[in-house]
């Protein structure tokens, strides 16, 4: 779900993973900009709109909502009333998953990340390559770290988090939710929910409750 950037980032994934194991088939994209309807995208179709799942509600149909924005995931994700789909976990080969790691639904989780000893996982977390996952930390859902994330022990990302590119959490701090950490910022103090935050160390400079 989704023909975008992460979107074709995402079906990668899927091949990477068939070459591995074989496990998926994947039969196209599902996205809502009329001007795709129809594409081929990097020899994959955009079977259409979010009716085409509507309409196809018997097939055994596994979906991921590859949408970087988390609060897009959200959007979309809450328009799949009646649409009978299961949601996959798209993990690459290379990724280090500790045994002890709890994942839920509809995660994707790219190259050659490390989930360290009893991180936990909610739904729909999209985590780019390079990241690093401290043991006890906890992501919950909608949530979505860009490239090469440090998240230290026992760090608590709240709903909806967006995570910016070579940010760094210290042990045992917390994103409130629906707050965006901004690209290479060091968070050493707990960030409060719906807030924009940036720099070394992070500081508050938006309140983004007010935008959405």
């Amino acid at each position: 779900m989704g023909a975008g950037n992460f979107g074709r980032e995402a079906a990668e994934l899927v091949a990477e993973i068939n070459k591995d194991k074989y496990q998926w088939n994947l039969i196209g994209y599902i996205d809502e900009t009329k001007e795709k309807q129809g594409a081929i995208i990097n020899n994959s179709l955009v079977l259409g709109d979010l009716d085409w799942l509507k309409n196809n509600t018997g097939l055994n149909l596994w979906a991921v909502c590859a949408v970087g924005s988390p609060r897009g995931k959200y959007s979309l994700l809450k328009k799949l009333t009646g649409c009978n789909l299961h949601f996959a976990n798209l993990i690459h080969p290379t990724v280090g998953l500790s045994r002890s790691v709890e994942l839920g639904v509809g995660n994707i989780v790219c190259w050659h990340s490390l989930l360290s000893v009893n991180t936990r996982v909610g739904n729909h977390v999209s985590i780019n390559p390079g990241c690093g996952i401290g043991h006890d930390t906890v992501i919950d859902d909608y949530s979505s770290l860009y490239w090469n994330v440090t998240l230290a022990g026992n760090v608590r990302i709240h709903q909806g988090c967006e995570i910016g590119s070579k940010t760094v959490v210290i042990p045992q701090k917390t994103v409130g939710k629906w707050s965006i950490i901004g690209a290479g910022a060091v968070v050493t103090k707990n960030i409060p929910e719906n807030c924009l935050s940036v720099g070394v160390p992070a500081q508050p400079l938006k309140n983004l409750a007010e935008y959405f």
